[in-house]
């Protein structure tokens, strides 16, 4: 009988030990996935000598590369962790355009790059400038035979609502350039919004903008740059 509860305790003891083996196993296994699974991917991005920063304010980086159409044309937004936009306001919008969950910073300038010569060139001479879009303009979207005529841009310059900050809320600059970014032209100043803006059947630009509460449409001639036609749009009940 003695013997018969030596090795029943045995047994159990060895129960236990076995059963606190498996429990600590498995939590450190559990551990070990959760550790890698969650872990923080955190990647710091290098900052780029790209441009000068005397007050040693900004932490230059370079945005999404992207073709200018079906061109040997990319472009590349210079970016600045200085962040004056409101990041909610900014995610949204270019979610919803998108529908990438790529965040871009504030551009500051944009290098233009011939992938066939490899010559780059920046849009602009400072940073001094806010680009808020850039649209290659083509003909028909989506169609790899579509023939891109220029390239546009919405660009605040200046600090128009006096806040002291660059942002969505300043006046706009409406420009246009060739898709090399030479040419570059304002085509409106001082205005709020762009609503449309495409190439219509003729190879000009079609745009409709609101600026101070009125709205106005206009074509504009793509190989000049210049304004073909411009009207404020009637109101309801005018002939």
């Amino acid at each position: 009988m003695k013997s018969d509860r030596f090795f029943k305790w045995i047994w159990n003891f060895n129960g236990l030990v076995l059963f606190i083996g498996i429990v600590i196993g498995t939590v450190f296994i559990s551990y070990q996935l959760i550790s890698v699974l969650f872990k923080a991917d955190v990647v710091e991005q290098p900052t780029l000598n790209l441009a000068q920063d005397v007050k040693k304010e900004e932490k230059w980086s370079l945005g999404y590369p992207r073709k200018v159409g079906e061109t040997d044309f990319h472009y590349i937004p210079l970016e600045s962790e200085k962040l004056s936009v409101e990041k909610k306001e900014r995610d949204r919008i270019y979610e919803n355009f998108s529908g990438s969950s790529y965040t871009p910073t504030r551009s500051k300038n944009v290098l233009l790059i011939n992938g066939s010569t490899n010559h780059a060139n920046w849009l602009f001479k400072s940073t001094e400038q806010l680009i808020i879009d850039i649209k290659p303009l083509a003909d028909r979207e989506f169609d790899n035979n579509s023939v891109t005529r220029g390239i546009s841009y919405e660009v605040i310059n200046s600090d128009t609502n006096k806040d002291n900050k660059l942002d969505y809320t300043d006046k706009r600059a409406f420009a246009l350039s060739k898709i090399d970014g030479s040419a570059y032209t304002e085509i409106i100043s001082g205005y709020n919004r762009i609503i449309e803006s495409s190439v219509n059947s003729e190879g000009n630009l079609f745009v409709v903008f609101i600026n101070n509460n009125e709205v106005y449409s206009m074509v504009i001639d793509l190989l000049s740059f210049k304004i073909l036609n411009k009207n404020s749009l009637p109101k309801v009940g005018d002939s």
